[in-house]
């Protein structure tokens, strides 16, 4: 499940039209959706408070296994309307499987910006985030890591440009030197039948002068076919590592997933299989007319409850149950290796957000 922070990027993203899916850096998004997802650890509180649709602060504290956590601030130019998390939309609060091709909007607002900070305690590390709208087509990103400890700053900077048919990035690393270029091409509109798309990217070490290369492939379903599907396939040849992923949406409530990863010069390999089960139950309408309310069940189902498990030859058993209680919403979930028989479980854990 997204925290606040992250839910509030991305709807900042929507509301300035702005399509994460058209980068290459998120060509693998939805297999990842499906068998990297993050389980909690130890026990997660996140508060954050709506003074008004421009400025939103977050605070979260860790109980186990150690005792830490973070004060955070959010301030855009575009206002979010994002309600509260007992009247959120759940499907948009989770990192599910979906196929989106969303359509370019002729009134997209444009030099809208967002700025964010969290400071971390103990140890007063800081993060922060700027991501500026330039234009339709043009978006500026710079985050920055600041640990006491260390002498300088890890500042990340990137620029973003897409036209909808194809997308690239130029990014740069104060911590490393590295210099990286992605671009990702899109073959043709999207049909009834689907989509292919090309990707690659190369990037160089400045400081330590060396550099490397990798590129992917992915075809697409249409989101309104019959079982939406994604093929990924992505290649580094310098490290001698591939990758190919198959996920598709087999009903309204199941989508399955699996990959294959193999490296050339090791001859390592890993198998993973996923699922996501999706709960869904029909809302209610209330309408009021001369001091008369009339509540009526909405046809429409809407996403309450998510369940993922991922089985792993190398990387072991995660399970994860996300949904909503009350007004509030929560991620149980824990990861095991089965190869050990007398301590299997791995870590367990539960995060409880509450936002208003």
């Amino acid at each position: 499940m997204y925290d606040f922070m992250e839910y509030c990027l991305r709807s900042y993203y929507r509301s300035t039209g702005w399509n994460e899916e058209n980068q290459y850096s998120n060509l693998c998004m939805w297999s990842r959706a499906l068998l990297d997802f993050y389980t909690p650890r130890g026990l997660s509180l996140y508060f954050s408070k709506l003074p008004t649709p421009q400025f939103k602060p977050s605070y979260t504290m860790s109980a186990l296994p150690s005792l830490h956590g973070s004060i955070g601030y959010l301030y855009t130019s575009q206002p979010l309307d994002i309600g509260t998390s007992g009247t959120v939309d759940f499907q948009d609060m989770v990192d599910r499987f979906r196929i989106v091709h969303p359509s370019p909007s002729p009134d997209t607002p444009t030099k809208h910006y967002l700025l964010y900070g969290r400071m971390f305690l103990p140890g007063a590390r800081l993060e922060a985030m700027y991501v500026r709208r330039m234009s339709p087509h043009l978006q500026c990103l710079v985050t920055a890591v600041n640990n006491p400890r260390s002498a300088n700053a890890q500042i990340s900077m990137q620029l973003q440009y897409d036209v909808g048919k194809w997308c690239s990035e130029c990014s740069y690393t104060t911590d490393d030197g590295l210099l990286g270029l992605r671009a990702l091409y899109n073959f043709g509109p999207p049909s009834n039948y689907g989509q292919w798309s090309l990707g690659t990217e190369v990037y160089y070490g400045i400081v330590d002068k060396s550099g490397g290369l990798s590129t992917g492939l992915r075809y697409r379903t249409h989101p309104t076919s019959a079982s939406p599907i994604t093929v990924t396939y992505t290649l580094n040849p310098i490290v001698g590592h591939m990758s190919s992923a198959y996920a598709a949406q087999v009903s309204d409530e199941l989508a399955l997933c699996s990959k294959f990863d193999f490296s050339f010069y090791s001859y390592e390999s890993d198998l993973a299989l996923g699922l996501e089960w999706r709960t869904k139950k029909k809302g209610t309408a209330v309408e009021r007319e001369n001091n008369v309310i009339t509540v009526t069940p909405e046809k429409t189902e809407k996403l309450e409850g998510l369940i993922k498990l991922r089985l792993g030859f190398a990387s072991g058993l995660a399970l994860m149950w996300e949904g909503r209680f009350k007004n509030a919403l929560f991620s149980l979930g824990l990861t095991a290796d089965l190869s050990n028989r007398t301590s299997p479980i791995r870590t367990i854990g539960l995060e409880v957000q509450y936002f208003s």
